[in-house]
């Protein structure tokens, strides 16, 4: 099923003109906010972990796993050896789980993009045969 172009999907929404609520509330605190934010500053200082909570949570990115560098001693020719030149390191403990595992679907990715080249060129090998095919029998026809 289809939309009708120039027919809202939600025609009982918000009329037009009236504004958004997160919006006004942003613009009402907004001359505020370095007082606000100063003030939980002092309460976080005091020993209030509501407050620090807060301030880390809103005003601080939280901190994602660094990855390490892979080892060199990562090898192999195939990608299946390859993987389980991952595995092994990961299980020796040469490697973190959390690299071992980003290292592990870089590889997918990987044999993904060699498993479409290699049917894209079966593919162009059987339609080149299948031509070759076809315009042997029209000569056999002729």
């Amino acid at each position: 099923m289809k939309f009708k172009k120039g027919v809202s999907g939600n025609p009982g929404g918000r009329p037009k003109g009236i504004p958004n609520p997160q919006a006004r509330l942003r613009r009402l605190i907004a001359d505020d906010l370095p007082e606000i934010i100063g003030t939980l500053v002092e309460k976080a200082k005091g020993g209030d972990t509501g407050a620090a909570s807060l301030l880390l949570s809103r005003c601080l990115p939280p901190l994602r796993p660094q990855s390490d560098t892979a080892d060199d001693g990562i090898s192999g020719e195939s990608v299946s050896e390859r993987a389980e030149s991952i595995l092994t390191a990961t299980l020796r403990g040469d490697l973190s789980p959390t690299v071992g595992s980003e290292l592990m679907n870089m590889l997918n990715q990987q044999a993904r993009v060699l498993e479409t080249a290699e049917l894209n060129e079966r593919i162009r090998r059987l339609e080149a045969a299948f031509k070759f095919s076809m315009e042997a029998c029209d000569e056999n026809q002729l």
